[in-house]
């Protein structure tokens, strides 16, 4: 067999890369040429007909996670097609199903060996650490600090994180990376890491988002479940300690608006009572349109049946309300394959010694606690039709395919051919 089949095509590699910083850091907003020239849309349709190519021309098999995908892509496209409010839905459709969807392929892809992988999560928490960096300086200057709720509240640098939630549940998605690829990395970046986290606390704090406190401390249990042996009981310690001392030096305010979570009371504004009745029109909804009314099409029925427009902030309801059972099942079968390759992928690395083989044990793990952070931000969130699933999908099949040609195991040159 030749090596070459094992050598990942660098340049689709390196674009790729610049694709994931180009989306996060949002640089056609930024950069007003880019955004004038679309260069995102461009470098996006470029990638897509090189792994379109690309694809065509492997003889490796899909990896287990193509039947369940291609499935939720079918029950996305119908409910598109047959929706309530058809050009909101279309514009989700294309703009991030699609779009989204894309990412996933490129992962799948052009992700052919260790060193590939390397380069692409690189990339995503180079992404993170500006994001990071961005929070942490509008935090200390106070440039991107203003009330919310009764309480200041940290605000992100882009539209796309600049709601507290959202940006709060930015920093919980980097705490899994950080904390299993800490381990298998060299000592400069393992300070990168440690700066990255340093600037997630801060995030996470500041932001003063409850649905960043739950799925933070969700995470710390999925953390101590998936850390072996006495590492369960050094873990429990450490999350013990940094938990003291946040609450001993976090403000008053901060520690109020954790309480709120089980007192339901807020210093200004009613987002408890809020989210309370917007379950119940959940679930009227759901009960008078059983199939579900269409992707993203929940606000317009909402209107149309109570005069109040506000989303589901649910991940769980906007899945009923807006694709069904059937919608529901589709997208759970995805998550379980995702859980279920990368156990997968983890027994097939089970005792290796090489450091390719144990980063990409560690990115698997990663990725399975990043989903079940997801899953936790979720109980506040409309995530359904956002980018998260898509990324933990490329990896996973990235990982896949890079077990099953055992590129950590008969290591080539990094010189790929283009």
């Amino acid at each position: 067999m030749s090596t070459a089949r094992y050598q990942p095509n660098r340049l689709w590699v390196y674009l790729t890369c610049i694709y994931i910083l180009t989306w996060y850091l949002q640089l056609g907003l930024r950069v007003g040429l880019l955004g004038t020239i679309r260069f995102e849309f461009c470098l996006g349709a470029i990638l897509s007909l090189a792994a379109f190519s690309t694809y065509f021309s492997i003889p490796e098999k899909n990896s287990p996670l193509f039947g369940p995908v291609l499935f939720l892509l079918g029950i996305f496209t119908c409910y598109t097609l047959f929706s309530h409010d058809f050009s909101h839905s279309w514009n989700i459709y294309f703009d991030r199903v699609v779009k989204f969807a894309m990412l996933a392929v490129f992962l799948s892809v052009f992700v052919r060996t260790p060193w590939a992988l390397k380069m692409v999560v690189g990339a995503f928490l180079l992404a993170m650490l500006k994001l990071g960096q961005e929070g942490f300086v509008g935090w200390v200057t106070g440039g991107q600090v203003w009330q919310n709720q009764g309480i200041m509240r940290l605000h992100g640098s882009t539209p796309m994180y600049g709601h507290p939630n959202s940006f709060s549940g930015m920093a919980v998605g980097c705490l899994p990376f950080i904390y299993f690829l800490f381990p298998t990395v060299a000592r400069i970046w393992k300070c990168a890491l440690l700066l990255l986290l340093a600037f997630c606390a801060v995030i996470i704090i500041f932001t003063g988002s409850r649905t960043g406190y739950v799925a933070t401390i969700g995470l710390g249990l999925v953390f101590f479940v998936l850390s072996p042996g006495k590492a369960k009981w050094r873990y429990f310690i450490l999350a013990g300690l940094i938990g003291a001392v946040t609450l001993a030096f976090a403000p008053d305010e901060y520690k109020e608006r954790f309480e709120s979570i089980f007192t339901m009371q807020e210093r200004e504004g009613a987002s408890s009572e809020t989210r309370m009745e917007i379950i119940h029109d959940a679930v009227d909804v759901y009960l008078a349109y059983p199939l579900g009314v269409g992707v993203g099409a929940f606000p317009l029925v909402r209107m149309e049946m109570f005069g109040r427009f506000q989303d589901t902030h649910n991940l769980y309801l906007e899945l009923l309300t807006n694709l069904g059972p059937v919608g529901v099942i589709a997208f759970f079968m995805v998550i379980y394959q995702i859980f279920t390759v990368n156990k997968q992928i983890q027994k097939r690395l089970l005792g290796c010694r090489s450091p390719d083989q144990q980063f990409v044990a560690a990115v698997s793990k990663a990725v399975v606690a990043f989903i079940w952070a997801r899953l936790f931000l979720g109980l506040f969130g409309m995530d359904t039709y956002e980018i998260y699933w898509w990324f933990a999908i490329g990896l996973s099949g990235a990982m896949w395919t890079i077990v099953q040609l055992g590129t950590t195991e008969n290591t080539v040159s990094d010189h790929a051919i283009l």
